[in-house]
Parts: C-alpha cells; sequence; structure tokens
C-alpha cells in the first residue's frame, strides 16, 4: 500500500510540473459540469486577457476567469444548472447567452466579440450538446424529461431504461436477494453502480439498490453504459449517477396528486374478471432562500399506496389438489399492498466566493406485500413481506482555490438501514412439477431481519492548468451489519420438491409403476393399480432400503422426491470495507484531440473472504474532431472495470463453515416421514432433531472457492458522433464487452457414479463419498456482448425534443445466478463450460423512443397549452431454458436437467419467448393563475394499446413414453406455443394527475 501512495503520488507531481501551454475540459464527473469554449473576434482572431462571468440563474452562484493567449477558456467543476455566461473586453460590445449545463458533460460556448461600445449587449446561442471531449457512453436525463416523461409509479430509475444497451433484468425476482433490477449490455444486474450525489447508494450483499425518494427531488441523471473515466469504480458494467435539486433564491413549491383504479384500467390477459385496483400517489416539494445567495433550502415528500391482484394461473387441478393436502390457495386474482412513503431535505450554503456546502437527509419507509413476488405459477402463501426504514445523510463540501485551478471537492455519507422480512405461510415451501410448469407455494424461510450501517468519505481533487486536466481522489466505503441485528434463515421451515417418481429407477428393481409429481403429492389422484402397488410397497420397503420404517402408509400419504431444512442460527455479523483511489488525466495534444487516461486501484476487506492485493484499472480513451469536418466527433475506449465483491455469498458460506448453519437434505423415500409431521416439515430449532441422524452425505453444504476473485469486465467501444446542429447528435456506437470471473453457485460434489438406487447414489456416488452437496460460490465463469448502436438525441427546440435508440446485440455466458433456486442449474455441474450459450439478458434487437411535443406555438385554442410526450419500447424474445423436471441424468439434482434429442441434451437456453412492445403516453395542459400559480393536469397512459406481454412461461418438458413433446423451432431456436403462457406484464392502465405549482 506504501508503494502504491509514493506511485500516485510520483505521477501525480510529475504530470502538474510538466503542463504545456494550453487549456481543457474535465473529463466525465459524478456530481458536476464543465464549461469550456474560444473567444474570437469577427475574423477568428483569438482575444486574451476577456472576462468571462458564469452566474447560475437560480443560486446566482457565480464563477470567473479569463481567456488565454489562444482565447480559449475552461471552467470545470460547475454544479449542473441554467447559467447565465457574460463575456466582455474593451473595445467590444459585451456578449451573455444562457445555456443549461448537463450532469457529467462538457458544454461548449464559444464567442465571437463584435466591435463597439462595452455598455451594448449582443446575445448569442451557444450549443448544450456539442461535445467534442466525449469518450464514454452516456446518457443524460435532464429535468425537463424528469418532469414531463410517462414514468410507472415515478420511479426514476426506470428512465435508465431509456438508454441504449439498458434492460430490464430478467431473473426472476427474488425478494431478499433483489438485483438492481437493470442489465447493461447482456450484463449481470447485480454488478451495476448507483450513486446518488456522488456517493454510493447499492445494497452490497446481492448488488440491489437501496433507498430512493421522491421524482421532483431528482435534478438529474445520467446514465454511464460503459466507457467512463476513472473516478467511476466498483462496477462491473453500467453507472446510474443521480444528483439532487437544491434550494434556488426564489421561493417555489408545488402539491401533486396522481390515481388510477380498476374502472379505468384494462383486464389482465389471465384474468376472468377484473380484480379491485386502486393506486394514488401525492406529494409535495417546497424550497427558497433562508438569505438570499448564501443559505438555501429544499424539501420534498411523496406518499405511494398500491392496493393490487396479482393473477396466479395455477390449474384448477393442481389448486385442489394442494387445497386437499392443507395449503389454503387459490388461483385467478390474489390481493396485496404496497405503501411507501419519502422524505428528503437539503441546505445549501455559499460560505465565500469560493466555498460551498450542502448538507442531505432523505427518509425511506417502505411496506411491499409482493416483495418475494408471487403470481402466474407461484401460490400467494409463497410471497412474503418487507417493512423497510431508512435514513441517510449526506455532505458535500467544494472549496476552490483559483490562483492554482485547484477544486476539493469533500462527500461523506452516513446510512442506516433496517428491514424485516416476514412470510405469510409457516412453510414448507412446496415445489410441484405439474402439467402447467413448475409450481411454487409455502414458504422456505421465517422473518428474516437485516440492518446495516454504512459510512463512506470521498475526497477528490481537480488541477486544471493549460493542456492537462488532472484529477485524482480516495474512498473509503465502510458496511457493518450490528452483531445478532441481522439472520438469514436458509430453509429453516423446509423445502420439498415433487417430480415424477420412476420406481425402478428410484429402488433399483426393473419393471415398477411410475407416479406424476401430482399423483405424488396428492393421495386421492392415484389409479387403483398404483394404490395397491404402494400398500404393497409399505411392507416391501423396509427391507430393500435399511432403516426405512415399517407400516408407513405409502398410499394414503404424499411422496416427496427430496425434502430439506436447515438448522442454526442463522445471525452474523459482516464487516466491510472498501477503498479506491484514483487519477485521471485529460490531455489535450492538439486543438482537435483529446486523449484520456486513467488508472484506478480498489483494495475490498470481506470479513470471511480472502484477502487479496488489490485490482488496478487502466482505462484510455481518445476523442478526435476532425478539422475539416467539424461537426464529427470519433472516439474510441479501452479500460478494464472491477465489481465489488457480493458479500451475501460470505455470509452464508461462513455460517456454513462454521456448522452454525446445517442444511438436512432427506432423499427418497425417507423425505416421505418430515412430510408426513405436523406442519409438513420438522419443528424449527437450532439443532436437527434428536430422533435424526444428520448424514453429512444426505446434506448441503455452501462454501466460497478458495481463491474467489473479483469479477470484472474488459469493455471496448468505438463510435463517432455527428452534430446536424446545436441541439442535434446522431451516433452510432459499437461496443464489445468481456465479464470475466464473473460468481455464481456450483454443486462441485453431484453424483458422478449412479448406483442402484437414488440413496445408493447419494451416499457413494459423489466425486468426494465423504460430503453431500457441496453450493461452491465460484469466480470461473465468463461473458461476451457484442453490440451497435445507432442513436439520435434531440435536445428541446421549437418545442420537440427526442431520443431514441435502437441496438443490435449479441450476449452470450456460461454463468448462472446466485440463487440456483430460481434460476437454472448447469446440466452437468462438473462440466458447466459446456452451458455456454445465449444468456437470459440476451435482447437481440431493442428499439426505444422517448420524446416531447409542445404544443404552445398552435393558434388553435383548443391545443394551445398542451405538451404530449411518450416512451416507446419495443424488442425481441428473450432465451429461455427448457427443463425436464427430474434427475433424468442421474446426478443426484433435478433443477437443471433438459429434454435429449437421441442421447444428447439440448443446448442451454434455446428457447424464444415472444416479443416486448409497449406504449406509455402522456398528456398534460398547464393552465397559469396570475404570475405565480399555474395548474398542470395530465393523462398518462401505461401499456397504451394493451399489448399483452408474456412475462411468464411453462418451461418443463417432461419424459412421456413417447419422448419429450418440444415445441416447433425456427431459426435453430424453441418457439414458445401460447398454450404455455403464465403470465404477463400489465395491461393498460390509465392514470390522471394534477399538480399546483406556485
Amino acid at each position: 500500500m506504501q508503494q502504491l501512495k509514493k506511485y500516485l503520488w510520483c505521477v501525480i507531481v510529475l504530470v502538474f510540473l510538466n503542463f504545456p501551454q494550453n487549456n481543457l475540459a474535465q473529463s466525465t464527473s459524478s456530481t458536476t459540469a464543465n464549461l469550456i469554449g474560444q473567444i474570437t473576434d469577427q475574423s477568428n482572431a483569438a482575444i486574451n486577457n476577456v472576462n468571462i462571468i458564469i452566474k447560475n440563474i437560480d443560486t446566482s452562484f457565480t464563477r470567473e476567469t479569463t481567456s488565454l493567449d489562444d482565447g480559449s477558456y475552461n471552467v470545470n467543476q460547475l454544479p449542473p444548472g441554467n447559467y447565465e455566461i457574460m463575456v466582455s473586453a474593451p473595445g467590444f460590445k459585451t456578449s451573455t447567452t444562457k445555456v443549461t449545463l448537463l450532469l457529467g458533460t462538457t458544454t461548449i460556448g464559444s464567442f465571437k466579440l463584435v466591435l463597439g461600445e462595452s455598455a451594448e449587449v449582443v446575445e448569442i446561442v451557444a450549443s448544450d450538446i456539442v461535445d467534442t471531449t466525449k469518450t464514454a457512453s452516456s446518457t443524460n436525463i435532464s429535468k425537463t424529461q424528469i418532469d414531463v416523461l410517462p414514468i410507472n409509479r415515478r420511479d426514476f430509475l426506470d428512465f435508465a431504461l431509456t438508454s441504449a444497451r439498458v434492460t430490464v433484468d430478467r431473473i426472476p425476482a427474488q425478494g431478499t436477494t433483489a438485483t438492481s433490477g437493470l442489465s447493461f449490455n447482456g450484463q449481470s444486474p447485480r454488478f451495476n453502480s448507483i450513486t446518488i450525489d456522488g456517493l454510493d447508494n447499492n445494497e452490497v450483499g446481492t448488488g440491489a439498490v437501496r433507498a430512493t425518494f421522491s421524482q421532483e427531488a431528482v435534478q438529474e441523471f445520467q446514465i454511464l453504459s460503459d466507457s467512463y473515466s476513472a473516478e467511476f469504480g466498483r462496477s462491473l458494467t453500467g453507472v446510474v449517477n443521480i444528483i439532487t435539486k437544491g434550494g434556488t433564491n426564489e421561493f417555489h413549491g408545488n402539491l401533486f396528486f396522481l390515481n388510477r383504479n380498476e374502472a379505468i384500467s384494462a383486464r389482465d390477459a389471465f384474468a376472468t374478471i377484473k380484480p379491485d385496483f386502486s393506486q394514488y400517489q401525492f406529494g409535495t416539494i417546497l424550497s427558497g432562500p433562508i438569505k438570499s445567495d448564501k443559505l438555501l433550502f429544499f424539501n420534498s415528500f411523496e406518499r405511494l399506496s398500491l392496493k393490487q391482484n396479482n393473477i396466479v394461473t395455477i390449474s384448477d387441478l393442481t389448486v385442489a389438489a394442494a387445497r386437499r393436502q392443507g395449503f389454503l390457495i387459490n388461483n385467478g386474482p390474489e390481493p396485496f399492498s404496497i405503501g411507501t412513503t419519502t422524505f428528503l431535505t437539503r441546505v445549501d450554503a455559499k460560505i465565500n466566493q469560493n466555498h460551498n456546502l450542502y448538507v442531505r437527509y432523505n427518509y425511506g419507509s417502505t411496506y411491499n406485500g409482493n416483495f418475494e413476488p408471487f403470481g402466474g405459477l407461484n401460490a400467494q402463501d409463497h410471497a412474503t413481506a418487507q417493512r423497510l426504514e431508512e435514513n441517510t445523510i449526506a455532505l458535500n463540501d467544494t472549496y476552490t482555490v483559483t490562483n492554482l485551478n485547484l477544486i476539493n471537492e469533500f462527500r461523506f455519507l452516513y446510512g442506516r438501514r433496517d428491514q424485516k422480512i416476514s412470510q405469510f405461510d409457516n412453510g414448507p415451501e412446496v415445489n410441484i412439477t405439474a402439467p402447467e410448469g413448475l409450481v411454487s407455494l409455502g414458504s422456505f424461510s421465517s422473518t428474516q431481519p437485516r440492518q446495516e450501517r454504512i459510512y463512506q468519505v470521498i475526497d477528490n481533487i481537480s488541477l486544471s492548468k493549460k493542456q492537462h486536466l488532472l484529477k485524482f481522489g480516495v474512498d473509503f466505503y465502510y458496511v457493518n451489519l450490528p452483531n445478532k441485528k441481522t439472520s438469514f434463515p436458509f430453509f429453516d421451515q423446509g423445502t420439498t420438491g415433487f417430480s415424477d417418481l420412476d420406481f425402478s429407477q428410484l429402488i433399483g428393481i426393473p419393471n415398477l409403476p411410475t407416479l406424476t409429481a401430482l399423483e405424488a403429492f396428492d393421495p386421492n389422484l392415484r389409479t387403483p393399480a398404483q394404490l395397491n402397488f404402494l400398500t404393497a410397497a409399505s411392507s416391501a420397503l423396509p427391507g430393500l432400503v435399511p432403516g426405512f420404517p415399517k407400516n408407513v402408509p405409502l398410499a394414503s400419504l404424499a411422496l416427496p422426491f427430496v425434502y430439506a431444512q436447515s438448522f442454526g442460527d442463522t445471525s452474523l455479523t459482516l464487516p466491510t470495507k472498501f477503498f479506491s483511489t484514483f487519477i485521471q488525466d485529460d490531455i489535450k495534444l492538439k486543438s482537435n484531440l483529446v486523449i484520456k487516461a486513467g488508472l484506478r486501484y480498489d483494495i475490498n476487506r470481506v470479513k470471511f473472504m480472502p484477502d487479496n492485493s488489490g485490482n488496478f484499472s487502466p482505462r484510455i480513451g481518445f476523442s478526435y474532431n476532425p478539422k475539416k469536418i467539424s461537426n464529427l466527433n470519433i472516439r474510441a475506449f479501452y479500460g478494464i472495470f472491477f465489481a465489488t465483491p457480493l458479500t451475501g455469498a460470505a455470509f452464508i458460506s461462513q455460517l456454513s463453515k462454521s456448522n452454525s448453519l446445517k442444511i438436512l437434505v432427506v432423499p427418497f423415500p425417507f423425505s416421505i416421514l418430515p412430510y408426513s409431521l405436523a406442519g409438513h416439515r420438522f419443528p424449527s430449532s437450532n439443532n436437527v432433531p434428536p430422533n435424526i441422524t444428520f448424514e453429512r452425505q444426505l446434506s448441503t453444504e455452501l462454501q466460497l472457492e478458495p481463491n474467489v476473485r473479483n469479477s470484472y469486465s474488459h469493455q471496448v467501444s468505438f463510435g463517432f458522433d455527428y452534430f446536424l446542429n446545436n441541439k442535434t447528435a446522431v451516433s452510432v456506437t459499437y461496443n464489445f464487452v468481456r465479464g470475466i470471473k464473473l460468481l455464481t453457485t456450483r454443486n462441485i460434489n453431484s453424483v458422478v457414479r449412479p448406483a442402484g438406487n437414488i440413496l445408493d447414489s447419494l451416499r457413494t456416488g459423489r466425486i468426494d463419498p465423504t460430503r453431500g452437496d457441496v453450493d461452491e460460490f465460484e469466480t470461473a465463469y465468463d461473458s461476451y456482448f457484442h453490440g451497435i448502436t445507432l442513436s439520435v438525441n434531440r435536445r428541446l427546440s421549437n418545442n420537440f425534443a427526442l431520443l431514441a435508440n435502437y441496438t443490435f446485440s449479441k450476449a452470450i455466458d456460461d454463468t448462472f445466478d446466485l440463487r440456483t433456486d430460481v434460476i437454472d442449474r448447469p446440466n452437468n455441474p462438473q462440466r458447466p463450460r459446456d452451458d455456454r450459450s445465449l444468456s437470459v439478458q440476451d435482447v437481440r434487437n431493442r428499439f426505444i423512443l422517448s420524446g416531447l411535443w409542445q404544443l404552445n406555438y398552435t393558434k388553435n385554442p383548443f391545443l394551445k397549452d398542451f405538451q404530449l410526450s411518450s416512451i416507446i419500447t419495443v424488442s425481441s424474445g428473450r432465451p429461455y431454458n427448457l427443463l425436464v423436471g427430474s434427475d433424468i441424468n442421474n446426478d443426484g439434482g433435478t433443477d437443471g436437467d433438459r429434454p435429449l434429442i437421441g442421447n444428447t441434451p439440448i443446448g442451454r437456453n434455446v428457447g424464444i419467448t415472444p416479443g416486448f412492445a409497449t406504449v406509455d403516453l402522456r398528456l398534460l395542459r398547464q393552465t397559469k393563475i396570475g404570475e405565480k400559480f399555474s395548474i398542470l393536469g395530465f393523462l398518462e397512459a401505461f401499456n397504451l394499446f394493451n399489448k399483452v406481454n408474456i412475462n411468464e412461461i411453462n418451461r418443463i418438458f417432461p419424459m412421456t413414453s413417447q419422448g419429450f413433446n418440444l415445441p416447433a423451432q425456427e431459426n435453430g431456436r424453441f418457439i414458445t406455443p401460447a398454450s404455455r403462457y403464465r403470465s404477463a406484464f400489465s395491461p393498460r392502465q390509465f392514470q390522471f394527475g394534477v399538480k399546483i405549482i406556485f
């Protein structure tokens, strides 16, 4: 570490001492924007020593500078917002322009001064889109877009989906182990980074997102899909960079209310009736001066209340069987509710001309009755409810040393996160390979408390002089789970699986009967011949299977294929420390050529994870503006990006390693015994029941790979931007991302020597016959993404704005998610490389358009003061995995086996779901009341044309006497027939809203 510090400081000193002559713009920043330009006269001769004043129109924040010998100027680290630029020089008329500076971008404001009296003022138009220094693939969502675009539930993170190569995560929603919900460039949604005001907002255990707040409190955010500077890290893929609003020198506020219900919404395609549905949101903001120009405040409050139904599509046959077994489930509409309350306050202080400070506090409270979601083939009692409270305090202190061109930015964060997950059913979880697909009911875990205490300190320094811009900084991030305040019960309520039972395969005697999974689950569905066989087997089984008790009435009992339950104390403290430092140098080699070079170093210390010496991430790119084609910018980039370790893997592995957690796995036929107990499970306890012999060969262990590494990616991009005018740009970009050392879970001790029956196989046929299943968290997988994107970006001009992206891409991987109970395991866990295929995140074609049309210019009185905005999304289908639902390869597991063609399993993810298309629309009218008040009334439509977009399908294709009844193929992909659709995304919903602005 000492050597690294010496190295970094040597680089800083050497670069600073060797600054040549010229000026340069700042690279992408997490909290600020930059302004560059050149001052010339009408003959294009450079004018030096020109006085330039940049003033924020809303807050009176002011910076001054002067032009250099070549007429250029550069002002860095400006808070994003609306500015007025005033340029004055003796003998010339004063020129002014107004420009909007966007987060993380460089805006060009060049001036041609006209000879004349300096008292005269000439207004010019500056560009707010031309950026000839850009190398990152980024999209800015401005305050205007945030205010007018239709976003469902006002979840501002959904704005990220308007960017190219950002798609909705297709890993099933997972409650306590949720992802971020966003996949960048076909990569895992667990390895993104969400920042607020330049500070971390990620859940380190699973890669989910922490607290959010009212959309009204967001000033702007930037989506960085790849190729960003060394300032940004802890992400293998993309970054969503958000900044909050501050106060202004005038009092402003609003009150808003939105409502939707079943009367103005369409019926779900899988519902026979239109169920109850009610959703409303209301809130307010208030901002203004405590002391003008010195002390400003901003407050926001918002409440969401939702009462809705999910549609359960489990068949009547399975529902009746479940009810006979004591599971009081239903199909059709099943209700749930969600309620969230958020509050944010921020105070900005101008200590002096060069010193600014703001403090932010935000609070969030959530109840989510659909946290571990249900619907489709998941019964309502499979769900869990979340109760969450989050408190966050953040500070930003910025100090400018004008004569040194130095800016120091200090940030601090403290967060407290308290979460409690409770189940709706006392368990056990039951999974049935029914005719309609894999049906899940019951709950696998009890109440799960989780407390986190979060601290972060960042200090960044920017030095700007002549040809170089240097930025460097340090970041320390600490998270702790207080002792005994966090627990992860893992199958403590039990989990069991019912699949087809081939007694010849199970017992090792040929020509015995077979039971379907439903017949195994419900004795009432069995035929007389099956009942007679099971009656006879009750007396014969103890002789065939040593230790199995006599006189067990098999004919009248459910016969699960496997039963599992955990025992032990699952609370743990897990301190986590992340340290980062970076240096970024942007070098203007020529007036039209910029080189951006950066180096980042990350070192992570997670208790129970092996230490390493840290990770270096070099990044380099260039931006070239040909002099003969001044509207063209050519850019390229290469970099390495490291993700942070997911500490949830260390948590659960340590519980297993320390024997605090024991997972008892009971295979057939012994699985019948715990399921026949009261409640279909063993009593919950920290100890294995005393009358049960714990066999390690029949258990499951979890462990970390001994040399587990941080996942990382190589990223390459090449593209060009052509600026049609000051407001419109067309871009073409090629992106390549290779994920390396990706984290997933694999059973490294499966059965490789099948014996005559399942018990003998599990006891003697494993790689290590002294152990049972060993689910190891490994960093041994990779991914590939190739994509080409065409984009059109038009900032608001002449009452019209547009952002449109079309991406043609391909995503390949051999990785699976951390939770293998919701995503597929390898067909052969000892040969995971055989499963290299299209990723579940692959979206071959995707088009996304967001736009705004202001109708103020029309002379038609019925259209005056109207605005029309829309988000249109069209994408091709996603790959899915066809499964058998039983253990046909005799490796002891049923959740990865795929159908056979001949004797060869079909490939992974060779199915294709239907495509996705939706149109969201917003019509708004503003009515002014005097000069200070206005009323906005609006109507929003989500999925305007009521397109049935399929969410869940039946992926189980069981083996029959005639083989596998696979669907038709097209271009080598199995097309999903409509008979296998099980649930859909939301149907058309209308929403009315009103906002009073003052």
